[in-house]
């Protein structure tokens, strides 16, 4: 699964990295950061999560200045979060038919942080692979109950970095939510 998950993802023009370790996860969120200039993180507060954020402590570069914040929900509304270069939130589940990320307001901290930063990374546990969309919703529905007072207010299942063609059928990633897509797959 984690193969089909990973060749899914990465047709999508998303990318993926499958960590041994919390070394090696941490190495690689690093490289990402620099790699694409990205000088602003919030991140949402969980485990897996704020250990992603301690190795961004403090900037590894010289004149590269990076500011991360663990959000507490106290000011953390959506017109903040415009001017943070990278989102990270942990999710529900992956879907390895379709490389998707089905997210929900509990697993993203919210709506905004998983929607409105250019770049969102998603922190998953191989313990959260699934085959199949229906596979994801007995599971969500396992995890919230039948009923709907349980639910959170909002799921969605993110297929890649947003796009959209409705303009003369010309590809344009990031129209409606973050242009690019990094998924962490701590396999420990």
């Amino acid at each position: 699964m984690v193969a089909r998950f990973k060749r899914e993802l990465l047709d999508l023009k998303g990318e993926f990295h499958q960590a041994s370790d919390w070394a090696d996860a941490q190495r690689w969120v690093g490289e990402l950061v620099r790699r694409n200039q990205i000088h602003s993180v919030a991140v949402m507060p969980h485990d897996d999560a704020r250990e992603i954020a301690r190795s961004l402590h403090p900037p590894a570069q010289g004149d590269f200045a990076l500011h991360v914040r663990v959000l507490d929900g106290s000011e953390d509304c959506g017109h903040r979060l415009a001017h943070v270069d990278l989102g990270v939130t942990v999710c529900d589940c992956l879907i390895a038919c379709t490389g998707s990320v089905a997210l929900t307001t509990r697993t993203g901290f919210g709506r905004a942080l998983s929607v409105l930063p250019p770049a969102h990374l998603v922190v998953a546990r191989r313990s959260q692979l699934v085959p199949h969309p229906a596979d994801a919703y007995r599971l969500l529905h396992s995890r919230y109950g039948a009923s709907v007072d349980g639910w959170p207010s909002m799921m969605t299942l993110i297929t890649g970095p947003s796009r959209t063609a409705d303009i003369e059928k010309i590809l344009v990633l990031g129209a409606h939510g973050p242009k690019k897509l990094f998924v962490l797959l701590l396999d420990f």
